[in-house]
This record gives C-alpha cells, sequence and structure tokens, in this order.
C-alpha cells in the first residue's frame, strides 16, 4: 500500500475507535462512569483484590492519576480500600457488592452491543482481527517506548 492508502486506513481505524465509543458512552453516562473509570472496575471486579499500583501499570497511568481514579470509585461506592495485614503501607483495593453489581450490569449490556457491532464478522475473521490489532498495538507502544 502506498502512504496516501496507508494514512486512509489509520483514518478508517480511527473513525471506527470514535463510533463504537459513540456506542458505549451511553451506558457509561448513565451510570456516572468514564471509560477509564469502567477499565479500573473491571480490573478490581476480575482480580478481586489488588494494589493501586498494579491498576496504575494496568491502564498505563501515573500513580497519582491512579489514586485519584480510586477515589472517586470509592466515593461512589464501587471499591474499597483495605490495608494488608502482611504491611501496612500496602493498600489493596477491593469491589463492594454494589461495585460487582454495577460492573455487571454494565457488563451485560457491553456484550449486547458488542456481539451486534461484531456480528458482520465470522468467527475467523474476529479471532484474526484480535491478532491484528493486537500485533498493531504491540507495535506502536514499543515505538513509543523507544522514543523516551
Amino acid at each position: 500500500m502506498n502512504p496516501s492508502e496507508l494514512y486512509n486506513l489509520h483514518i478508517e481505524i480511527k473513525e471506527l475507535s470514535s463510533l463504537s465509543q459513540e456506542l458505549v458512552e451511553p451506558l457509561l453516562v448513565k451510570y456516572d462512569l468514564t471509560s477509564v473509570q469502567y477499565r479500573a472496575l473491571q480490573l478490581i471486579v476480575l482480580d478481586e483484590s489488588l494494589a493501586v499500583k498494579y491498576v496504575s501499570n494496568h491502564l498505563k497511568i501515573k500513580p497519582a492519576a491512579a489514586t485519584a481514579l480510586i477515589d472517586r470509585l470509592e466515593r461512589k461506592n464501587l471499591i474499597e480500600r483495605c490495608q494488608s495485614e502482611d504491611d501496612r503501607r500496602v493498600v489493596y483495593i477491593q469491589a463492594t457488592e454494589g461495585g460487582k453489581k454495577t460492573y455487571h450490569s454494565i457488563n451485560k449490556c457491553f456484550t449486547k452491543i458488542f456481539n451486534d457491532f461484531y456480528s458482520v464478522l465470522n468467527e475467523e475473521e474476529t479471532k484474526r482481527l484480535k491478532q491484528i490489532v493486537g500485533k498493531l498495538t504491540e507495535h506502536v507502544s514499543s515505538c513509543i517506548e523507544d522514543q523516551c
């Protein structure tokens, strides 16, 4: 592909990402969550108990931003902090019952949204798309890291 075609492909990928965000955004607004807050809640619910540092590393945000994010989720009664019994300096976070219910309600709606979204692809196409997106994400992440 020539540079112009590659640029157009890049624009199409951006547009697809924007359109998919338009599908999920109203649902997150309904639950008073941002997409980053939802991703953090997802991590916490699925891992049951984890350190703030893990959230920071996984979401690729600064520790201060992760702490602010956790504070917001805690104020919404979706998560709670628990001190480690082994090391008082370590604070774990876990989902409250309300946080788990909220996550599962959103996830149920997301399942329907994304089943519809990807229904135009067969199983093989979906697997291949996942591989391609993963490969591109890994490559671009590596390029960004190398620039630092």
